[in-house]
């Protein structure tokens, strides 16, 4: 059983990814599984589902699927860690809008990344207040 302590303060609505939340701590963002390599951990998470609207037009969006997107976020022990995000897909309904399908949108990684956002602020320290080479961080 977890001590409650130890995660106090953070929002891990679910009991069986706590722990794995809690380490990755991102809002809304849930750790489905882990997987240890002998080089890399690799993590599948989702978000939280909520209400959506068109970015278009505002209509409320039904769910029409996922996609999975590989993300590289920050090292763990050492490793290489790969984020797969389950990202969510909606459609409009709305006869008259341009938009058909659009992607989920979170604070993850910006559309169409590549790396996290927490990576991305990551590097741009290490090159910063480090003196680092753009090539030593590849």
């Amino acid at each position: 059983m977890l001590n409650p302590t130890v995660l106090e303060g953070l929002d891990v609505s679910h009991a069986m990814c706590a722990p794995a939340c809690a380490l990755f701590d991102l809002p809304d963002v849930h750790v489905l599984t882990i997987e240890r390599y002998r080089s890399s951990f690799t993590l599948v998470v989702e978000t939280v589902p909520s209400l959506v609207g068109c970015p278009a037009c505002g209509v409320l969006a039904v769910g029409h699927g996922r996609v999975a997107v590989l993300l590289h976020d920050l090292p763990c022990a050492g490793v290489p860690v790969r984020v797969v995000w389950r990202k969510r897909r909606y459609r409009c309904h709305e006869t008259a809008c341009e938009v058909t399908t659009f992607s989920e949108v979170h604070e993850l990684a910006a559309p169409r990344a590549k790396l996290t956002t927490r990576a991305i602020a990551w590097a741009v320290t290490q090159l910063r207040c480090h003196d680092i080479a753009v090539s030593a961080l590849a």
